[in-house]
């Protein structure tokens, strides 16, 4: 009898640990997207871009709510927001797909990954393929990625610079610290309810 209570006890501990252990993590970092040249650039940060990815299976999903990101000056917001973005229409950006290639990783704990997904932004849709970098550091993960992102392709119109002439092309760039995710509820409830009679 108290092996069949030591082997129910260690069921409640392991059950839930090892759903915490599925290979999926989540995490809320920085992007921050420049266009034009240094004299006349344009650039937004937001802290508020969310992801979730398992590393087991390789699907991911990214977004980022567009009013979000805060700039130098408040007529540059607005104009962000209501004239190139429309933002109460489309109100995040979005990336979904799966990790294609991962490289081994290093002794400095990093690993190169290719992602090709779905990258929604202005309520357009377009295949895509972007390279990144994961860098391992305890449990946890951080992805680094800058790439850039035409704007014609999703039908925005190019903000005119001082030049005169239009910054067709953002750069974006992403850095978001990943944790493992905690087992859900309903697990851990099935788990201790677990028992023999």
């Amino acid at each position: 009898m108290k092996k069949l209570l030591l082997f129910v006890c260690s069921l409640y501990w392991l059950i839930p640990q090892a759903q915490a252990q599925t290979g999926t993590y989540k995490g809320i970092g920085t992007i921050v997207f420049e266009a034009g040249a240094p004299l006349s650039l344009i650039k937004g940060t937001s802290e508020s871009a969310n992801g979730m990815i398992d590393l087991e299976t390789g699907k991911f999903r990214f977004d980022v709510p567009i009013t979000s990101f805060q700039f130098l000056n408040s007529l540059m917001q607005e104009r962000f927001n209501d004239k190139y973005m429309q933002s109460s229409r489309f109100q995040k950006a979005t990336f979904v797909g799966k990790i294609t290639e991962k490289g081994p990783v290093s002794a400095k704990g990093e690993a190169k990954v290719t992602a090709s997904g779905i990258l929604t932004i202005h309520g357009v849709a377009k295949k895509r393929t972007i390279s990144g970098i994961l860098v391992k550091k305890g449990n946890t993960w951080q992805l680094v990625t800058d790439f850039p992102v035409e704007l014609a392709d999703h039908h925005i119109q190019a903000p005119r610079l001082s030049s005169g002439y239009g910054a067709s092309t953002m750069h974006v760039s992403l850095k978001m610290p990943l944790t493992p995710t905690d087992p859900e509820p309903q697990q851990i409830v099935a788990a201790k309810k677990f028992s023999f009679r």
